[in-house]
């Protein structure tokens, strides 16, 4: 203010001086001062009256100043008069969060500066947003900014990667905001850098995090926690393609949370197990914070270090609790998913509590985690009795678990079996659908052979197939049981093939194991190793279905799969194990009658058109 006073107080002096030596010189000096001085006071007006106005000015705010102590004033003036209260002073910060609001939105309509827009997108989540203030310009200049840093086979530069970083977080923190509306162009889903941004966004989100919550471990400051617990959540959405909420569900099954050249150990988790543990123990829980923090551990893809992994567990456990919000619960079931092979690990190579604290403890909470709670409305309830995202990645979890023998034990006490064999008729009715390219029947399939069910468990879905339901010639029938036992008796070294379950029908398990065989044939699961360790027994179980009813006339319907399978097998155990089944197939359609062998080719045809 002093140097704007000196500077009028000179003006002033120099067009006097002129105007006493020439007034003719002295006319252009005070029309330029004139001018000048227009233009200040108009924005000093603009200033005062429009507080969005980025161009302040030190007379503004002083005027500005003036003109809010004297409202204030005049108003308790007339409460003390009139007998009214003080007023609100919620009022007045939202006025100021408004105000700051479309401040920003003004600076993004309008600049292009590159620097510029990085700056407002760096303050911009500090910023509170209210549906008053209209965002869809802002969204736009966003987005701009943000895919023009990513460029083709082209490394980022510093700036470019601190302008995506920048934008990316604004972009997230307006979608993540529920009590306002932003627009994302349906075409930006094909933006192709997503890998490059996760990359990017990740590692630095939860370095954020990790430094808040230091801070607030040191102060015990809110402020600190807070924006630590705003960092993760940026940190987590940034796990799938697009722009999600934090509450989206793909984030929980799609969700990726490392990024490349991860070289983390379980060490460096610790901080975020402590961070999990503090939502979970705090008087005032957040269940929301526990779930992004459950989701970002699903990254160490085991339990922790030695001083953490009893925390970690214990929270787990918690969260699986069936009275906890399902987006907690299926949280909790993607981490302890992601560790699966770690917890076979953990249970064949140690003895101590923890062992026997997975296998008592985390057993059974694991079936809560993925029981529906209550039969839903909507097939895409995270609840519903089959939601074909969370029962995948659940079936994974118990086909990888069960091939331990203690796990499989514990599994099947705390109910697993059952729970299992409830997922049948719905996957049975999933895969039968033409389209459907899903790996519940093979993982399914896998884990009821892999716990052995064929005990004396009854249920109640128990039917068998009626000899009336399926005529078929006994020639047939007689030819395939010769060209079995064959083949059977050609490799003593075969296991002898398990009984069925009484539970469930011969029809059913026929299905089930067709399915799987196309399961595996479509979703490429010859290339994962998991998958291809129990395809011996599958194939045992195949083949002696094939001397079933249901088999007969469906049988060919099998060919191509099998072959493309043995096909793309590397050579071992489970190559000639589906070289027999190939076999047996050949057989029994070479000894199909003419009349009934375009009934296998039209099945093989249909499929050949899927595939």
């Amino acid at each position: 203010m002093l140097l704007q006073i000196s500077f009028f107080l000179f003006g002033f002096a120099l067009s006097a001086f002129l105007w006493s030596q020439q007034g003719a010189a002295a006319n252009a000096v005070i029309i330029l001062m004139a001018v000048g001085l227009f233009f200040y006071l108009f924005t000093v007006f603009a200033s005062v009256t429009l507080p969005e106005c980025p161009f302040q000015t030190p007379t503004s705010l002083f005027l500005r100043f003036i003109w809010r102590r004297l409202q204030v004033t005049v108003a308790g003036w007339k409460e003390s008069k009139e007998g009214y209260s003080s007023p609100d002073p919620g009022k007045l910060k939202e006025t100021q969060a408004l105000t700051l609001a479309r401040s920003m939105r003004w600076i993004l309509n309008t600049s292009t500066d590159p620097e510029v827009i990085t700056s407002a997108a760096w303050l911009l989540p500090t910023i509170k947003w209210t549906p008053e203030v209209n965002v869809t310009a802002v969204c736009s200049r966003l987005l701009q900014t943000f895919t023009a840093c990513f460029h083709a086979d082209a490394l980022l530069s510093h700036s470019a990667r601190q302008r995506a970083l920048a934008c990316g977080r604004a972009l997230h923190h307006l979608i993540c905001n529920e009590t306002i509306e932003t627009v994302i162009p349906s075409d930006f889903m094909r933006f192709d850098d997503w890998s490059d941004w996760r990359h990017l966004s990740l590692p630095w989100g939860l370095e954020r995090c990790k430094e808040y919550f230091v801070q607030y471990t040191t102060t015990l400051e809110t402020d600190y926690k807070d924006n630590a617990r705003l960092a993760l959540q940026l940190a987590v959405v940034t796990g799938c393609e697009g722009f999600l909420k934090p509450t989206d569900v793909a984030l929980i099954w799609d969700g990726v949370f490392h990024w490349k050249d991860d070289s983390r150990t379980a060490e460096d988790f610790d901080w975020l197990v402590d961070f999990l543990v503090h939502f979970w123990k705090v008087t005032t829980r957040n269940f929301h914070a526990m779930g992004d923090a459950l989701l970002a551990l699903s990254a160490m893809r085991g339990m922790g270090s030695v001083t953490r992994r009893d925390n970690h567990l214990d929270a787990i456990i918690f969260a699986m609790d069936p009275n906890k919000p399902s987006r907690l619960r299926h949280t909790a079931l993607r981490a302890i998913f992601d560790a699966r092979f770690k917890l076979v690990e953990i249970v064949d190579q140690e003895k101590g509590e923890f062992r026997e604290k997975l296998l008592k403890e985390l057993a059974p909470a694991m079936f809560t985690a993925a029981k529906p709670i209550a039969s839903q409305r909507y097939d895409d309830d995270p609840d519903a009795l089959f939601n074909p995202r969370r029962d995948d990645c659940y079936l994974r979890l118990i086909f990888t678990l069960a091939k331990q023998s203690d796990w499989s034990a514990h599994l099947k006490r705390a109910g697993h079996m059952e729970r299992c064999t409830s997922l049948l008729e719905h996957v049975i009715k999933n895969s039968s659908s033409m389209s459907s390219v899903t790996t519940h029947p093979y993982y399914l399939a896998g884990t009821l052979i892999r716990m052995n069910a064929s005990g004396g468990y009854r249920s109640s879905l128990g039917r068998a197939t009626p000899a009336s339901a399926l005529v078929v010639p006994t020639n047939i029938v007689s030819r395939t049981t010769r060209n079995l036992a064959a083949l059977l008796s050609a490799d003593p070294g075969a296991p002898t093939p398990p009984g069925f379950l009484d539970n469930i029908s011969e029809k059913e398990w026929w299905e089930l194991l067709k399915g799987a065989w196309w399961a595996m044939h479509l979703n490429d699961l010859h290339l994962k190793q998991e998958a291809v360790e129990v395809l011996p027994d599958i194939v045992t179980y195949t083949l002696n279905l094939l001397e079933t009813q249901p088999a007969q006339y469906d049988a060919a319907s099998l060919v191509r799969s099998v072959d493309r399978i043995y096909e793309a097998l590397d050579d071992g155990e489970a190559k000639l194990c589906v070289k027999r089944l190939q076999d047996a197939l050949g057989n029994m359609v070479a000894g199909m009658p003419t009349r009934l062998r375009p009934l296998g080719s039209i099945v093989i045809k249909r499929r050949q058109s899927i595939g």
